[in-house]
This record gives structure tokens, C-alpha cells and sequence, in this order.
């Protein structure tokens, strides 16, 4: 519009021999006339933009209080940080888990929720974890001025700029210390029924023998749970460890022979009767036939798999789950498992299984120390 009126008003200084002044009316009528067309189409466009605009942010507006709501209502004690370890935001249930209002957390450093002796292991531990967005659960113990310091387990999730930087962390708090207590409260309650009660001690490899009016316990070490086909091969039903009962009434197999896996096995008898008449026995017993309930099916997803390399992996996995201890490097298998008992396990053969693990060690995936023991690697 400015480049128009400039070039009209040049041709307007021209002399008139060159550009008569009776013409340039006219021509200032047609540039003004479309000019004012093009603004009129540029301010429908504008005001189609300003709609558009206006029901995007309208949606954001939207998705934010949603998420808000969200954020405030969910069951669990959640804190939000921005770069610096500052709270920004805390939900109801945060308030309710230290019994304090929100002002008395916001724009507090997060460290205040933390014992002084602990604060710079935390803040050494919290930063490790945003660097390597480590999602695992960390138990840490919290306080605040209105309560007791309990345990807490703590769940972080972090969001990055498009350069990798922390923008902020959600922080996911759930208080444990109940469930400690309970746990606690459950192993000395186990520890009082069964250390009066005699214990039968058997060597690795040694046949461990079923009564017919009593159920074996585990106090200490492992004990494989296996069966015959016909053709003679051994078919592992199950590895029992502590707290993990077993008896001839608890399984249907015709052929069931239980074998000491540990270089020392203590295990207690308890008579079927004693257990009809102690509901807290029964409910005690009751916890290891859950766990070896949840054993057997995950010995059962092995056999469904149809490769070899694939029963094997899954089996590590199981085991990882049943006997294996954290280290440094991953989980390792605590327990001492022959390659013969691995292939049972996963429905191969020795050689087989001895050629898997040797991939598997070049892949990275497993190492086996001098002692034979496999650690599954992170």
C-alpha cells in the first residue's frame, strides 16, 4: 500500500507533458480501489486465522485443566521439579502424605522432604537417575515437620527440550512403611511358629522323601520339584526355596520326587492336622502355595515357546525372577543350575543349551563367573 502511494505521488511531480494531470485521478481511483480489495480479503483471512486461533487455544485451555484435574485427583503423592530440584507443583494427595498445605512445599527445594544426614547422597542419587532416566523405583526415607520420616518409594519421570536438557521431573511418591511393617510383622510371626519345630538337614543331590501326613517346609536352601516321562528324562515341576511348602497332597502326579539343589538343605515338617486347626499356620502355608502356584505358570509360558534359543532366554528370565540377586552388572542367578538341569528345564538338550549360553556370552547378554553362576546383564 505505502509502495503504491509512493509511486502515485512520484507521477504526480512528473511534468505535464509527460503524465497529464487529468489522468492521474482516475488511476489513483483503480490503486486505491484495489488495494482495498486485497485488505478487505487479508482481513477475512485474518479473522479465519483468529478463529482458528481462538478454538486452539480454547482445546489447550481445555487438555490443561483436564490434566490438572488429573494431576490433583490421582491416588498417589505426586511433586513436580523444575531444572533445579525446586517444587513447582504438589496434588492433594502430596498434602495429605505430609500433612501440610501447599504452600508449605511450593518453591521449596526437595531436598527439605529429606533427613540432613541424607540430603547429599540424595542429591547425588536424583541426579544420577535424571541423567540415565532410570524409571526404577528408589526407596528413600522422607519426613516432614508434621509427621513422623517413613519410607517412601519414589517413581521419576523426566521431560527434555529438543537438546536432551531437563525441563522438568515428575516425582511419584508412595509410602511404604505399612507395607514394610506388615512384611516385617509376617516374617517374625514365621520365625516364631517354626523356630521351635525340628529341622531335617539333606545334602545337594540327595533325594528328599514325601510323608503321607505332612507337608515339607523350606527353611534354608533350594530344592528342585521335577518328575519322570515315560522314556526316563526328568521334567522340572518347580524350585522351592524358603517359606515355600511342598507335599504329596499338592500335586497329582503319580511320579513326583523332590531333590536337594543347595549344598545344605533345612527343611520342617508340619502334621496336615496341626494346619486344620491354626488359621494363621494356614494362611502362612497359604502364601507359599501362591507363590508356587505363580512359579508353575511361569515355568509353563517356557514350554510354549518353540524355539530353543527363545525357552532357554525365557527360562533365564524366570529363573531371574525366582533366585536372582542385584549386583552391579544385572541379576545374578543365586542359584547353581547344571547345563543338563537348564536343559530339562527348557526342553532341550545339554549340548544344546551349552551352545546358547556360549552365543549368549558373545551377545553381551549373560556372564558366568568362576563359580558357574550366570548373571543376566542390564
Amino acid at each position: 500500500m505505502n509502495q503504491r502511494i509512493e509511486s502515485l505521488y512520484h507521477r504526480s511531480s512528473e511534468p505535464s507533458e509527460i503524465q497529464p494531470n487529468g489522468d492521474l485521478l482516475p488511476i489513483a481511483f483503480k490503486e486505491l480501489g484495489t488495494a482495498s480489495e486485497e485488505l478487505l480479503v487479508a482481513l477475512e483471512q485474518l479473522a479465519e486465522q483468529q478463529e482458528q486461533l481462538v478454538e486452539s487455544r480454547t482445546q489447550l485451555e481445555a487438555e490443561r485443566r483436564r490434566y490438572e484435574s488429573l494431576f490433583e485427583q490421582a491416588p498417589h503423592a505426586y511433586l513436580a521439579l523444575d531444572s533445579a530440584g525446586t517444587i513447582t507443583s504438589v496434588n492433594r494427595a502430596a498434602t495429605r502424605l505430609f500433612d501440610c498445605t501447599q504452600g508449605l512445599l511450593l518453591h521449596k527445594p526437595f531436598t527439605i522432604l529429606v533427613p540432613i544426614e541424607a540430603r547429599r547422597e540424595f542429591r547425588e542419587e536424583l541426579k544420577r537417575r535424571q541423567q540415565e532416566d532410570d524409571d526404577q523405583e528408589w526407596q528413600v526415607r522422607l519426613y516432614s515437620p508434621h509427621r513422623e520420616p517413613f519410607e517412601a518409594a519414589l517413581t521419576l519421570s523426566m521431560e527434555r527440550d529438543a537438546w536432551g536438557n531437563i525441563v522438568s521431573t515428575c516425582v511419584c511418591i508412595r509410602d511404604i512403611s505399612e507395607h514394610q511393617r506388615s512384611q516385617a510383622q509376617k516374617k517374625q510371626n514365621a520365625e516364631d511358629l517354626f523356630c521351635d519345630r525340628t529341622r531335617h538337614s539333606f545334602s545337594k543331590g540327595e533325594n528328599i522323601p514325601l510323608q503321607p501326613d505332612a507337608l515339607w517346609l523350606v527353611c534354608k536352601g533350594w530344592v528342585k520339584l521335577s518328575t519322570l516321562t515315560e522314556k526316563n528324562g526328568e521334567v522340572i515341576m518347580g524350585i522351592a526355596g524358603e517359606g515355600i511348602p511342598f507335599c504329596r497332597t499338592l500335586t497329582a502326579l503319580p511320579i513326583y520326587q523332590v531333590t536337594a539343589l543347595s549344598q545344605t538343605v533345612e527343611l520342617t515338617a508340619i502334621p496336615h492336622r496341626e494346619l486344620a486347626h491354626s488359621p494363621h499356620l494356614a494362611e502362612l502355608i497359604a502364601e507359599g502355595v501362591t507363590q508356587r502356584l505363580q512359579q508353575s505358570e511361569l515355568l509353563l509360558s517356557v514350554c510354549g515357546r518353540r524355539r530353543a534359543s527363545d525357552r532357554l532366554l525365557t527360562l533365564l528370565q524366570v529363573l531371574k525372577t525366582i533366585v536372582g540377586e542385584p549386583v552391579a552388572t544385572g541379576t545374578r542367578l543365586s542359584l547353581r543350575l547344571t547345563h543338563q538341569e537348564l536343559a530339562e528345564a527348557s526342553c532341550t538338550t545339554r549340548v544344546t543349551v551349552t551352545r546358547l549360553l556360549s552365543e549368549l556370552q558373545h551377545q553381551g547378554k549373560i556372564t558366568i563367573d568362576n563359580t558357574n553362576h550366570i548373571t543376566i546383564l542390564e
